[in-house]
């Protein structure tokens, strides 16, 4: 959760460089829901509950949730005109980049 607490706290400095904020989770409506009113979330946070967005992306790690469920793996991307210009993915759910290193990767592509 601090990931997204991270990012909301970030935000201005998103905006201020035109970056629209959006996090996929594999939580259902609901659930998001009350995450994003609990954390005072103020940008978009999407449900993939089947993994549908998830498998699209390549980023399911069949079999390692509990029970062998399947799980997504922890990505970050940014996007500029349509195109995906960098990516962070790691097999560890508890390291994910910071949002100053967002903000630089962002900076590095240029115009």
């Amino acid at each position: 959760m601090s990931e997204l607490q991270g990012l909301q706290l970030s935000l201005g400095e998103f905006e201020k460089r035109g970056i629209e904020v959006v996090a996929v989770s594999p939580d259902p409506v609901a659930r998001n829901r009350r995450t994003v009113g609990r954390h005072g979330l103020t940008f978009t946070v999407l449900s993939d509950p089947d993994l549908a967005l998830t498998r699209a992306l390549g980023l399911v790690h069949e079999g390692a949730g509990p029970d062998g469920a399947d799980i997504p793996r922890p990505a970050s991307f940014l996007v500029r005109d349509g195109e995906i210009r960098w990516r962070d993915l790691t097999d560890n759910w508890r390291i994910r980049p910071r949002p100053e290193q967002l903000l630089a990767a962002w900076d590095a592509l240029g115009r």
